[in-house]
């Protein structure tokens, strides 16, 4: 756990530097299958670690004295869920199983499909949820989908940014998780015996 924790900090820098490469597949992949799911996206830009859906949702905006109709172009930043990979990057850091860089090489690929999911249901909650009404009807979608979102936007950012990280590393390294599940096993059954003998003997 120390050696996790002492990872996780001194990656912690290089992974925000690097974080604009990081997310240019997750924002291509997320954008392009937006694009291809809902008929009011008209595409996507990234700038570094931003990506900004392209909708044909009309909304009402404020332009110096003026209110003025505009498309709405929500941004997600890749940040606010990429810190996951640093969570995975500092297990298999502090666990150092064989073959150490191919593996995180691999998880760093295995988990871009999670953060997908968060950015697309990220979009998804600014597009149709935060302007109430006034998006979500021309979006077409029901009450009972809005709720949907909200659900899956919830579990993508406070659930399967964490979670995921660990699950893939379980994966990758399942020596590290059998011999500690020998050691805990062993303590357990030394533990009982000794609770089992006699006083005096």
């Amino acid at each position: 756990m120390i050696r996790s924790m002492l990872a996780l900090i001194g990656l912690i820098i290089p992974w925000y530097y690097l974080s604009p490469y990081l997310s240019a597949p997750v924002i291509y992949l997320a954008g392009h299958a937006m694009d291809w799911t809902f008929p009011w996206v008209s595409g996507f830009e990234r700038h570094e670690t931003v990506g900004t859906l392209i909708t044909s949702l009309n909304i009402w905006g404020t332009q110096g004295n003026r209110l003025v109709l505009a498309y709405l172009t929500p941004e997600v930043d890749y940040r606010t869920f990429g810190y996951g990979l640093v969570l995975f990057w500092a297990l298999m850091i502090a666990s150092h199983p064989t073959g150490l860089w191919k593996k995180m090489a691999l998880g760093t690929l295995i988990i871009v499909p999670s953060q997908v999911f968060s950015m697309c249901f990220h979009w998804l909650r600014k597009s149709v949820l935060i302007r109430g009404t006034e998006t979500h009807i021309q979006a077409d979608i029901s009450r009972w989908m809005l709720e949907v979102i909200a659900y899956f936007d919830q579990l993508g950012v406070l659930v399967l940014t964490p979670l995921v990280p660990a699950l893939i590393w379980l994966l990758l390294d399942r020596d590290f998780v059998n011999k500690l599940w020998i050691e805990m096993v062993t303590v357990g059954k030394g533990s009982r015996t000794r609770t089992t003998e006699p006083d005096g003997q």
